[in-house]
Order: structure tokens, then sequence, then C-alpha cells
């Protein structure tokens, strides 16, 4: 064969190698796509009355998470997370726990230290803190860039009134990371900075008892927060609640208690803050 006719049937298979690998890409890329629209319509049957505050209902509609019978990441992870709303807490650390043993294997750590974070937030809930700990940094340890398990940190620390530098140091770094988190929707970035936010507050009330700087942060934590999403909205007034009981200043964080017992009737929020207010009133404040 001439040299010529051999170089025409190379540049012939190459060019048909190329097209069927962009057709195979293409349609990969509208299988993908199905696939993730499928799961995102599934989700928000579950994140709409969650974001409401409805844990009951959002853990009725977890049950459409299972595939062919068989419960999945997602199943195992929104159970567990509206169970640990509803304070159901040893059935939360159960799938939060599967939720966790299933990806373990992933190349991409960030689902599996959003488990953890989930998993830690039901142990202080719990009031076990040691095992918050180490579910915290257990999370830092798979994805040291997110915010959130700084913010929890810090909440541990105040609870377990440790050196009040620590929670101070803590909360600002969570802000720190939530700011420049690309991975988040301009929403999601503003509430958890909200977050972060509160408890930075708690921590300054705790701390340096400035109370024009925790009036600032409040503020902003309100303002960023917003009313977009329930379990945040009631976390952010509650933590403001105590941030203002610290500076013995308990007209504004008994207002702040009872908008987060309004806001979250169900959640733990709403429980924690109206254990607060019940605690507030029986020492005659």
């Amino acid at each position: 064969m001439p040299v010529i006719w051999r170089k025409a049937v190379w540049m012939r298979f190459v060019l048909g190698s190329i097209g069927l690998i962009t057709s195979s890409l293409a349609i990969l890329g509208i299988v993908r796509g199905v696939i993730t629209a499928w799961w995102l319509r599934r989700y928000s049957v579950v994140m709409e009355p969650h974001r409401r505050g409805d844990y009951e209902s959002a853990l009725q509609a977890c049950e459409g998470l299972e595939v062919r019978g068989k419960v999945t990441r997602p199943y195992c992870f929104f159970r567990g997370t509206n169970l640990s709303h509803l304070g159901r807490l040893e059935e939360a650390e159960v799938w939060l726990r599967r939720n966790i043993a299933m990806h373990q294997k992933d190349w991409y750590k960030r689902d599996l230290a959003i488990g953890f974070t989930a998993l830690g937030e039901a142990m202080l809930q719990a009031g076990r803190y040691d095992d918050a700990q180490q579910s915290f940094e257990a999370s830092l340890t798979h994805f040291p860039q997110r915010g959130s398990d700084y913010r929890c940190m810090a909440e541990l620390c105040l609870l377990r009134r440790d050196n009040p530098v620590e929670p101070l140091r803590l909360a600002k770094l969570a802000i720190e990371h939530d700011q420049v988190d690309l991975s988040l929707s301009l929403e999601g970035r503003r509430t958890i900075v909200g977050e972060a936010q509160a408890t930075l507050a708690w921590a300054t009330a705790t701390g340096t008892h400035n109370p024009s700087e925790v009036a600032r942060l409040v503020a902003e934590a309100v303002d960023s927060v917003g009313e977009r999403y329930v379990p945040a909205t009631a976390l952010v007034r509650y933590q403001s609640g105590r941030a203002y009981a610290e500076l013995g200043d308990f007209q504004a964080s008994t207002q702040h208690y009872e908008e987060a017992a309004r806001l979250d009737p169900q959640g733990n929020w709403g429980r924690a803050a109206r254990a607060a207010l019940t605690s507030s009133r029986g020492d005659g404040q």
C-alpha cells in the first residue's frame, strides 16, 4: 500500500475514533444530567419541608430516597439529620454512622466530612462532648476546607466552658473558610457565614464581654442568614440569645430565645430556646 494511502487510512481511523469518543462523552454527559436531575427532584421533596422546619414531613419523604427497596447514602444521611433535629438521637446516630460507612471508600471526601459533621452535631445535642469532638476532628481530617466544623468546635468549647480564647479563634476561622468556599451557592455561603457570626457573637460575649461588638455580630448574623432556612435561622437566634445572656442583657436574650422557639417548634434549637426561657424564668430573670 502506498505511503499516502496508509496515511489517509490512519487519518480516517483517528478522525473516526475522535468522533466516537466525542459522541460517547456527549451521551455520558446526557445520562449524568438525567441522573442528576432525577436525584435533585428526590432531594427537593425532602429538603423543602426540612427548610421550613417540618422535620416530621421531611423524615417521611426520605422513603423516596431508597432505590429498589435498598437504602442509599442520601437516605441514611437525610434520615439521620431529620431524626437528630427531632431529638431522636439514638436512631439518628445509627443512620448517620451508616451514611459514614457507605462513604468511607469515596475518593472525594467532602460528603464523608459532612457525614461526620452531622454525627458530631447529634453528639453535641446528646451532651456527648468527647464523641462530638472526635467526629468534628474526623471531618476536618478528611476535608479541612469546610468552615462548619470550626464553628461546631467553637460551639463545643463554649458548651464545655473551655479557655475563652479558643472559641473566638475557631469561630473566626470558620468565617474565613466559609467566605471563600466556592463550592457553595451565594445563598448557602450567606447562611453558613451567618451561623458562624452568631457563634462568634456568643464567643465574644464569653471572652471579651464587649456589648457593642456582640450587637454588631448579632445584627450581621441575623441579616446574613435571613429566613430562607429555618434550622439556620433558629440556630442564629438561639446563639444570639446565649450571647446576650452572657452579657447579662436578659431582655435581649429573651427576645432571641422566643424567636428561636417560634421558628423551630419541632427542632433542636427551638427545644434549646424553650429550655433556656424556662431556666431564666425559674431564676427570676
